[in-house]
This record gives C-alpha cells, structure tokens and sequence, in this order.
C-alpha cells in the first residue's frame, strides 16, 4: 500500500500557478486551515478557488485572498469576508478578483455531479434572473449592458427549468477529524459541510486531518469518505474552534 502520509508543505507541492481548487467549509467550520497555510507559504497564483464562501479575514480562503493568490472565486456567500467586494470593485488589475456568485444549493449540487460523473441537472433557482444569464444590466451599477455566458433553459412539463453543468477540479483541501493510514476519513458534525463531495469531485484530494489512525480503527459505518479517493492525507489539524 502506498504511504500517503505526507507534510502539508508536500501534500500541496503540486499545486501550482493557475490551477483549479475546491476548498470544503461554510464559514471556515471544515477548512483545512493546516493545507490554507501550507498553500500560502507556497504562493502559488492565478488560482481559481470553489468554495461555498471566502472565509473571514484571517482564516480559511480569506487567508488566499490577502495573499493574492486567488484570481477566480466561486462561492455562494462571501458577505463575511469584506476584501472580497473591495478585490471585485477596485481598477487595480493586481488586485482584481473575478467572483461567481452561485446559489448555495447549485452550488452543492454542481460539486455532487462532478463527483458521480452527471453531466448535471435541472433546476427552477435562478430562472429570469441574473444567475440565467445574457444581456443584463450592469450588477455593479453601471449604466451599460453587460453580456454575461447564458444558461440552457429546459422545459420539463411546462415549467422552465436552468441546466446547470457539474464542477471539477484539479485539487480539493478538505478537512477530516479522524482518518486512517488508507485516507479512509469521518467527519464531526458540521465540519462535514461541502467536504465529502469535494473529495469526488477533483483528480487529486488532500486531506488535513485532527488524528491519522491505523487501518480498522474507524467502524466503517463511521467512514463518510472512502480512502479511495484520498491522495495524500496530513496530520495535525486543530480541532474545530469558533
């Protein structure tokens, strides 16, 4: 069997400039603050970053953001983090961050496809709305028409419906309190949130975790992450604190 126990700084050595990363959390509760660290010593950029959120000041995502390092987020709900608006509004390119508001439950079910290889799903969220897409008014305030890329629309029984395609990418940071020496991962309570998905929906999966155990120490009824899935697996996360 191969060792997947690794450092952080080695776990997140492949991730390089311009790559596409999931990070599990709501609100930084399930983000491997262990791997964010690790990432930020590396300063990998240009990254694109799927997460439900971009943290808080200080932690989780949000820690990418005042580095620099992200140049895409997205997320679902971003208020928290006030860099996040100032990065979206600001006229300096360095600064500049392209964001992709996503409603939350899409957002979930974009990662859910990507990891069971749907080709992704109809839903009614967002219909004549922005999220729909093509010509619509300027969400910054502008006076002008701005194109944005516009959603297939379905009509299933009379009633329209959007299709929204799955989300992949090349690396997801999730957060485990208890995985074994295969990468075999339970999660405690609600640092679950977006991390079990994740972890099927990226070719390569990092997991920063509270305790590594040996192999059949965790019932399987417990494990919510199949080891199979799981690429490298790095010890010593703290557990979660508000």
């Amino acid at each position: 069997m191969r060792d997947k126990i690794l450092t952080a700084d080695e776990a997140v050595a492949k991730i390089g400039d311009g790559a596409t990363v999931m990070v599990g959390g709501f609100m930084a509760c399930g983000t491997p603050e262990i791997l964010i660290d690790a990432l930020v010593r590396k300063g990998s950029r240009n990254l694109t970053i799927i997460c439900n959120d971009a943290g808080v000041p200080g932690r989780g995502v949000g820690k990418l953001l005042t580095n620099g390092q992200i140049k895409k987020l997205i997320a679902s709900h971003v208020g928290l983090n006030p860099e996040v608006a100032e990065r979206m509004n600001t006229d300096d390119p360095d600064r500049k961050l392209q964001c992709q508001l996503v409603p939350q439950g899409t957002l979930a079910e974009r990662i859910r496809c990507g990891s069971t290889g749907l080709g992704g799903f109809l839903t009614p969220t967002g219909v004549g709305t922005v999220i729909q897409g093509g010509r619509i008014a300027d969400p910054n305030g502008g006076d002008d028409l701005i194109d944005v890329e516009e959603k297939q629309v379905i009509n299933v029984d009379g009633r329209d419906y959007l299709l929204e395609k799955p989300l992949r990418a090349d690396f997801a940071l999730i957060r485990g309190n208890k995985t074994d020496k295969f990468g075999n991962t339970w999660y405690n309570g609600t640092t679950r949130t977006f991390n079990p998905m994740m972890a099927g929906a990226a070719d390569y999966v990092i997991v920063g975790t509270v305790e590594i155990v040996e192999i059949g120490e965790i019932d399987p009824n417990n494990v919510v992450t199949s080891g199979i899935m799981v690429d490298a697996i790095v010890g010593g996360e703290k557990p979660w604190q508000i």
